[in-house]
């Protein structure tokens, strides 16, 4: 799944942006490493500094990317609170400034999961995520408990454009698009809970170093049901030709399938209806994204209540 084409270079950063950075790192910046995953058009990158030092930066033009900016301040909000147990990139700074968003954290010398999914990789992933969901619950620190990233198949059936392109996408999806708009409402009833949810455990949110398996990007934490992760995590392993049912079996087994069946509908749901909806500009890849998982995620529903 490809990144945003457009994303920001460290020499595309205005200097007084840049003078923020080198004040909390110390030195001037010598060295700049995109990451090349991830879909946001802002600066996302690891530096380097005249001493050695490293940090991971993300900054965003709030002028230009309102949206995008509002996420960084989230992500920097949830960020700041996270406990030391949680395995994630430590915040060293956020700065808002001058139309701005800069967010600097620990460098994490990892990369992300190999795709599509390597069977090695994907035991590693769902074995962090089975504990963390455990290091989460209760939730150590206070979030909203509403799911925005759940649920949008009453909103893609009242949607003709998007609807019309759904039986091309899933033909079984269509068919059976009224049984999906109820079971993704259990779902969104199911998707309450005790735990702090990442709500967006994907691959490409995920690093692996020699030792450690690390969930960067929080933004759209939640409180919830833990099961919302696992089913967020092994839908990419189903977009990825990867059955998920051993997994679930093993790492969630006190979750009840009819659970597991209505968030999983909500989460289809949400991702099918971004999927077929129009692309922001810059922003194309998002949808794709979307489309690409939603679809694993679907195909993996169709088989639990079809047989």
């Amino acid at each position: 799944m490809p990144a945003s084409k457009d994303r920001l270079l460290w020499s595309q950063v205005p200097p007084p942006i840049q003078a923020e950075v080198e004040v909390v790192m110390g030195a001037p910046v010598v060295a700049a490493r995109n990451c090349p995953g991830g879909f946001s058009p802002g600066l996302a990158s690891r530096l380097t500094d005249a001493g050695g030092g490293r940090l991971f930066v993300k900054a965003i033009d709030a002028n230009v990317w309102p949206h995008g900016a509002e996420i960084y301040r989230s992500e920097a909000r949830v960020a700041a609170a996270l406990p030391a147990s949680v395995p994630a990139p430590r915040l060293v700074r956020s700065v808002d400034i001058g139309g701005w968003v800069i967010l600097m954290f620990e460098d994490i010398d990892g990369d992300e999961p190999t795709r599509p999914w390597q069977r090695a990789d994907l035991d590693r992933v769902v074995a962090a995520a089975g504990a963390l969901a455990k290091t989460l619950t209760p939730s150590p620190i206070a979030l909203k408990a509403d799911h925005p990233r759940l649920g949008g198949w009453a909103e893609l059936a009242a949607d003709e454009q998007c609807f019309a392109q759904l039986p091309a996408a899933s033909e079984w999806a269509a068919r059976n698009v009224a049984r999906l708009i109820e079971l993704e409402a259990e779902g969104l009833a199911a998707a309450r809970g005790p735990s702090l949810v990442h709500c967006d455990l994907y691959p490409f949110n995920t690093l692996l170093t020699a030792d450690r398996v690390v969930f960067v990007d929080w933004p759209h934490a939640r409180l919830g049901a833990s099961a919302i992760d696992l089913i967020t995590l092994l839908s990419s392993a189903a977009a990825d030709g990867i059955d998920p049912e051993p997994y679930v079996t093993v790492a969630a087994p006190e979750v009840g399938p009819e659970t597991i069946d209505a968030i999983l509908a909500a989460h289809a749901g949400f991702l099918l209806a971004g999927g077929l909806s129009p692309a922001w500009p810059g922003l194309e890849a998002i949808p794709m994204a979307m489309r690409q998982l939603g679809l694993g995620a679907v195909r993996w529903l169709e088989h639990r209540v079809t047989g």
